[in-house]
């Protein structure tokens, strides 16, 4: 009898000691996240745009590599941006490109056009006040000559003093030799290609 009382008290303390720990565990982490999520209430889109690592991150779909291409163009015209956050978004925002279109626009000269655009978004007090991109149902996709393509549908809301104007673009996108999706082209479409 005095054997089955010592074995159930090991068990209690073990359960208890048991108990202690993954109590430990859990308040430690509960407050290392709370203290995460206090020091990142501060972290702008910014921010997390310029920290998304493509290498490891990149958007897997044909819409979701529109979706970031359109937060960077958000934060362009929206955002008070330094030379070097204008700097590091255009770079993101080109590893979403093709290698033909990166080609065609070298990245001094797309830099001098980009503050070109962001300066006359700012003359006229325009921005982004959001986006939409075609669900994945509509999205169209097709293959020629062993590569693969799609075509996605974005809109974008713009606000020019106190006028809304709704912008259509229409991207094709094509397959690199990796399989990621990379931004072809685009071109000014209307609303009928997005229904």
């Amino acid at each position: 009898m005095k054997k089955k009382k010592n074995t159930i008290v090991t068990v209690i303390v073990m359960i208890v000691v048991a108990a202690v720990i993954v109590g430990g565990y859990f308040f430690i982490s509960a407050r290392k996240n709370a203290d995460n999520y206090e020091g990142g209430k501060d972290k702008t889109e910014v921010d997390s745009l310029l920290e998304k690592n493509l290498d490891t991150g990149y958007p897997v779909t044909a819409r979701e590599v529109v979706k970031f291409y359109s937060r960077i163009l958000k934060s362009y015209y929206n955002e008070v941006l330094t030379e070097d956050q204008l700097g590091r978004l255009l770079d993101q925002m080109r590893r979403l490109f093709d290698d033909e279109l990166l080609a065609e626009n070298p990245r001094e000269t797309h830099l001098a056009d980009l503050k070109e655009e962001i300066n006359d978004f700012a003359a006229r007090k325009c921005t982004i006040t959001s986006y939409q991109v075609e669900q994945a149902g509509n999205i169209i996709t097709w293959s020629d000559e062993g590569k693969d393509y799609s075509r996605v549908i974005a809109s974008y809301t713009e606000k020019e003093d106190n006028d809304y104007l709704k912008v259509y673009e229409e991207f094709i996108l094509r397959k690199d030799v990796s399989g990621k999706w990379k931004i072809l082209g685009w071109r000014l479409t209307d609303k009928d290609a997005m229904e």
